[in-house]
């Protein structure tokens, strides 16, 4: 078995730890924008064992593991991250709106996906072989761009908000971090995709992308403190190491005044 299907395999397991560890957080602390990174963290991982399947199996052997791969990964991931972010940055009514939105377009691309038909000679038969174009019709293309550039949208915008927000208030420039790593991270997912129509499948490059793309991900919500400020065993109560945030009675006496949606719906 060769890294180019190790790679993704590695990158499904350290994608699956991780949504647990958010979802055990979620569980305990009910932010609204810790179950909407949730489900594009599993968006991630269930496009990266698609890829394991695909690269290990041969994407023709199975259509529906290229159609898993390509809306979890060219659609989900990003969108549902960046909507997480909507939610730290956005009022709440205009969050729900957005996540309303998201759902529903998601799903129709979800039928779209899993109907159209999928020229199987342009996949790889196996994992050197090279991509010889998406399989999906036009239609299907076409949505890929709107998801990502959602996605990634505000992803960058959040970081760009975050560092202008916190530098200005000297405070929290941790959130700068974090949210550039996310947003990296997410965009290196994504860069999978571009890969294989730049025929790189036969090389390292769409696992590595994978790869990087979940441990890019994971560093930027390490740094977060509002996603762990404690980390423990998920779904337990054995704490590996607790951190201590500035609390708001402790950012009034510095006179700094944070809102409800700087510390996340």
């Amino acid at each position: 078995m060769n890294t180019t299907v190790v790679l993704p395999l590695l990158a499904s397991v350290v994608s699956l730890l991780f949504t647990l560890m958010v979802l055990d957080q979620f569980l305990r602390r009910r932010k609204t924008y810790q179950i909407v990174w949730t489900i594009g963290l599993f968006f991630f991982t269930l496009a990266a064992f698609a890829q394991f399947l695909g690269t290990a199996y041969g994407w023709r052997s199975d259509v529906n593991y290229y159609r898993l791969w390509y809306l979890c990964g060219a659609m989900g991931t990003s969108s549902f991250l960046g909507m997480g972010t909507i939610f730290l940055i956005a009022p709440r009514k205009v969050a729900w709106g957005a996540l309303a939105g998201l759902i529903l377009f998601f799903l129709v691309a979800a039928v779209l996906v899993f109907t159209a038909p999928v020229e199987v000679t342009a996949l790889p038969a196996d994992s050197i072989e090279e991509v010889k174009g998406t399989g999906f019709p036009s239609y299907i293309r076409i949505l890929t761009p709107f998801f990502n550039i959602f996605g990634a949208g505000f992803l960058a915008f959040g970081a760009a908000q975050s560092t202008w927000t916190f530098w200005r208030k000297r405070v929290k420039f941790y959130r700068v971090a974090s949210n550039g790593l996310i947003f990296v991270g997410a965009m290196s997912a994504s860069a999978a995709g571009f890969i294989t129509r730049f025929n790189l499948s036969g090389t390292d490059a769409f696992s590595l992308a994978t790869l990087l793309g979940v441990t890019l991900i994971f560093s930027g919500f390490l740094i977060s403190i509002e996603v762990f400020e404690e980390f423990r065993i998920p779904f337990t109560n054995v704490v590996l190491k607790e951190r201590k945030r500035v609390s708001e009675t402790t950012q009034a006496t510095s006179g700094v005044r944070m809102t409800p949606s700087e510390f996340g719906d």
